[in-house]
């Protein structure tokens, strides 16, 4: 019996296991074991993002407590003497600047992107602004909420850039427009040339910030190589390209509009065209000074800027910028809080 045992062995294949082996070993099995480093990383994202949250939180609540602490520039005492006829267009302008911000994003990115969610996007884009300088809060939430829908990161960098570049070209187009109508139209209220002078001197302090800083002239001149390829893309596609458009001149004439629904509030008749200028000039020079969401600088500009297009004292219009500032500014900070948090629970920030 023995001696056929080498015999069995020798003609089995040469690829065969023998019975008494142990069965195969599956390659799902065969696989290494995910490690304790891979299996924390989404805990480690989970935890990092919730950081972020409690410290935008925390800023947020620690600029709405000094903003109520300071009576000069707390906003609800001043509501007592405005007409709330005019407080409801204010604030129903305000949300058409909402509106019109989702279009923009939508209409400048070739890919589909969800509307809704565009939305949430741009309200969750009200609260980080409270926490970061210049707007720059809500272009990091639209880059974020666009690569989370699908698109690669560099493309989306290019299509918020391409919308910040046509949203400056439009801005600056708007502030000439309406500051030559006011030159020829309200010249007997303005100071000779103020009107000429004061757009200048914004397009200048713009020009010269953009330029003279090295890291941001390096900044702007990438978001440049790579909005061209996106701008060649919406060519393409004319019906995007026009909501986007459309979307960057709602933005800012739906802010126009609020702020002169606040000056009617405070029984204040200044032409339309006055207040848009203003609007121009005291948002872009605001933005201009590095403070968490403009605050003071964008006040102190806008009000400063009303003087100047209407020749009214400055301390007219310091109540009207409050409740302007309420209805665009404070007001979004809840339904902003709410949307960011809606949208990081679904990864989609």
């Amino acid at each position: 019996m023995s001696s056929n045992r080498p015999d069995a062995e020798a003609d089995a294949e040469p690829g065969s296991v023998p019975e008494s082996s142990p069965a195969p070993v599956s390659e799902a099995a065969s696989e290494p074991a995910p490690s304790a480093e891979q299996e924390s990383a989404p805990r480690r994202r989970l935890r990092m993002r919730r950081l972020i949250t409690l410290a935008l939180c925390a800023v947020v609540a620690y600029v709405v407590l000094l903003q109520i602490v300071r009576h000069d520039a707390n906003p609800l005492p001043v509501l007592e003497r405005a007409n709330g006829w005019w407080l409801v267009p204010a604030v129903l302008a305000a949300a058409g600047g909402s509106l019109g911000s989702t279009a923009a994003l939508v209409g400048f990115v070739p890919e589909k992107v969800p509307l809704g969610r565009a939305l949430l996007a741009q309200l969750s884009g009200f609260f980080v602004n409270l926490a970061t300088p210049g707007g720059l809060g809500s272009a990091a939430v639209n880059t974020r909420f666009l690569a989370r829908s699908g698109i690669p990161q560099t493309q989306a960098l290019a299509s918020v850039a391409l919308g910040q570049i046509i949203g400056l070209v439009l801005h600056l187009l708007l502030l000439v427009g309406f500051g030559t109508y006011i030159g020829a139209n309200y010249a007997a209220s303005l100071p000779p040339g103020a009107t000429l002078l004061a757009v200048g001197a914004a397009m200048a302090v713009a020009v010269a910030v953009a330029l003279g800083v090295p890291s941001l002239r390096h900044w702007l001149a990438a978001r440049l190589r790579e909005a061209r390829p996106r701008f060649a893309q919406l060519l393409r596609q004319p019906g995007k390209l026009t909501v986007g458009i459309v979307g960057q001149l709602a933005v800012t004439l739906m802010a126009a509009a609020c702020l002169w629904c606040c000056t009617r509030a405070f029984g204040q008749y200044p032409g339309f065209a006055q207040v848009t200028v203003a609007q121009l000039i005291g948002s872009t020079v605001g933005s201009v000074i590095p403070t968490p969401g403009g605050i003071g600088s964008v006040d102190a500009a806008l009000a400063y800027a009303l003087r100047v297009t209407t020749g009214t004292p400055t301390a007219t219009w310091l109540p009207v910028v409050l409740v302007y500032r309420l209805c665009t500014f404070w007001l979004p900070l809840l339904p902003g809080w709410a949307a960011f948090l809606w949208l990081q629970r679904r990864e989609a920030l």
